[in-house]
């Protein structure tokens, strides 16, 4: 955050961050809910409390979802405009708030006109890519580099939780992980049916595959030697560190894919496509799939 002494109106970010999601979520007709579904008063003190207690991730995911409501609104027209300066300016006095230079470069190549263009494609052309991978292949950063290329949204982990938070839906009688998994599959059959995106994790080609959505099912794997030399790189631990958090974290995921699917998580029948990104590099993988992405809308035009 800004250091001490620096003239910072938090009020008035609270205030426009609510105000914006507000009418963009009225104007888009949105299934994806609010960012902020409570009463003014309270989302803004939270917003402000937020500001305050230097929460940077959460407010980035709250700006991302307020940004996907806005790809999705069909007219160009009307008030398109006014939303697209006002989250413009909004994104950037956040960032000068943040001093992050590199989420602020993000949300710029994300909604430069030049460069992608908003993506307002008819539900004809409509497409979601759903990424699975094993913990250290590089799957979440070739999501998100190639959302970036196509102009789609992007949902991960952390930005589908704060979904789910939001979500005020009382399930009696159901556990507390069957209860999440079925908010969670709610949350994912309503992103795709938005709009064209990316999605990373929580078994989401099943669960659009369940819901007859059409979807683009990809799995990314890697040699486990090229996943421990590139955890331990990026997380900055040993060996026995970065070895014991792939362990965990593939059990993880696999305990849950197999339970709440009936199926054997990475088996490469249930995926449209498996790629070794230890062969192409990240860049390269990210190279296919837009090939791949382009093809399967070319086709469906046609």
């Amino acid at each position: 955050m800004k250091p001490e002494g620096s003239k910072v109106n938090y009020r008035e970010l609270a205030e426009r961050f609510y105000a914006l999601d507000t009418e963009v979520y009225e104007a888009s007709g949105s299934e994806l809910g609010k960012v902020f579904p409570g009463p003014k008063h309270i989302s803004e003190k939270q917003i402000l409390k937020d500001f305050e207690r230097e929460n940077d991730e959460k407010i980035k995911d709250e700006l991302i979802l307020i940004g996907n409501m806005i790809k999705i609104i069909q007219e160009r027209g009307g008030r398109y405009e006014e939303f697209f300066i006002r989250y413009q300016h909004l994104c950037k006095d956040v960032m000068d708030v943040m001093e992050d230079e590199g989420f602020r470069d993000q949300i710029s190549r994300d909604f430069t006109k030049d460069h992608f263009g908003l993506m307002y494609k008819t539900e004809k052309n409509h497409i979601v890519v759903c990424i699975a991978r094993e913990t250290g292949a590089g799957g979440h950063e070739i999501g998100s580099r190639l959302a970036k290329r196509l102009g789609f949204s992007f949902y991960d982990d952390s930005v589908l939780d704060l979904m789910i938070d939001e979500l005020d839906e009382k399930m009696p009688g159901i556990g507390g992980k069957d209860a999440h998994f079925i908010k969670q599959s709610r949350v994912i059959k309503s992103i795709a049916e938005a709009g064209d995106c990316v999605i990373v994790g929580r078994s989401c080609g099943h669960v659009l595959m369940t819901n007859n959505v059409p979807r683009l099912s990809v799995f990314i794997g890697a040699p486990y030697e090229n996943r421990v030399r590139r955890k331990m790189l990026l997380n900055d631990q040993d060996r026995r560190e970065a070895e014991e958090f792939i362990r965990k974290t593939d059990k993880r995921r696999k305990t849950s894919y197999d339970y709440y699917t009936g199926k054997k998580w990475g088996n490469p029948a249930d995926f449209d496509i498996c790629i070794n990104s230890a062969c192409y590099g990240i860049e390269g993988t990210v190279d296919l799939l837009e090939k791949l992405v382009k093809y399967s809308l070319e086709q469906k035009q046609n």
